[in-house]
């Protein structure tokens, strides 16, 4: 299990760093859609591995690995995450930081639109994590598995950024809401308070791939990347 979740780790933090760094430098969710596919891709052929705790509870769900195992893999990604925004953090500095460090703010319109909303942006997430999660069932690991998604990530985030801010990653989210508590020149609680959202989302995303993706592809039910 070390060298597995050192490369969670390691790949998670170079996933939000060159992910988030090109979102945040470019202002573009079309650049940023790009920089998430190119991160994607190199990671997971350097490093192997899934970088997202949803991809992870889809492939516990669909039973390719245990829970226990699946348990540590996510607890790697959170710290991934943290360390990706750290080094944004480090290389940007105050003006990464005014910035927000790339964090999933929601926008102001799911904020001030009460229940229904709320409802469009989990759902929103909710579809964006199931094709996320899909994509990587179908390639399987390698480079193949980086691509797709990359490929996945690109298709969220130019989709539901202005729905959602585009998080499709709890890692991606928390990393930089966690720096910003103590980077930012006023803690943005009520951000970090918010996650819940992608918390909900993410989960219903993960669980619909995990039980559905088996029924179309019963081939797949076993092990394919884990």
């Amino acid at each position: 299990m070390v060298p597995r979740l050192t490369a969670e780790v390691a790949g998670t933090a170079m996933l939000v760093f060159f992910g988030v760094g090109g979102l945040i430098t470019s202002g573009q969710a079309f650049i940023g859609a790009i920089a998430f596919l190119a991160a994607a891709a190199v990671s997971v052929w350097i490093f192997g591995g899934h970088f997202n705790p949803w991809i992870t509870l889809a492939v516990a769900i669909k039973g390719s690995v245990g829970w226990l195992r699946a348990g540590l893999i996510i607890l790697a990604q959170l710290v991934g995450g943290i360390i990706g925004a750290l080094l944004l953090w480090a290389v940007l500095g105050g003006e990464g930081a005014a910035r927000g460090l790339g964090a999933t703010h929601l926008p102001q319109e799911a904020i001030d639109g009460g229940n229904s909303a709320l409802i469009r942006v989990i759902l929103a997430e909710a579809i964006a994590v199931f094709l996320l999660c899909c994509a990587v069932f179908a390639a399987g690991d390698g480079i193949n598995g980086g691509i797709s998604m990359g490929l996945a990530y690109a298709a969220g985030i130019m989709a539901i950024s202005v729905v959602s801010a585009a998080s499709l990653n709890f890692a991606r989210s928390l990393g930089p809401e966690t720096v910003l508590l103590f980077a930012a020149d006023t803690p943005d609680w009520a951000g970090f308070g918010r996650l819940w959202v992608y918390a909900v989302s993410g989960i219903l995303g993960a669980a619909l791939a995990g039980l559905l993706y088996p029924v179309w592809r019963p081939a797949a039910r076993g092990p394919v990347t884990g």
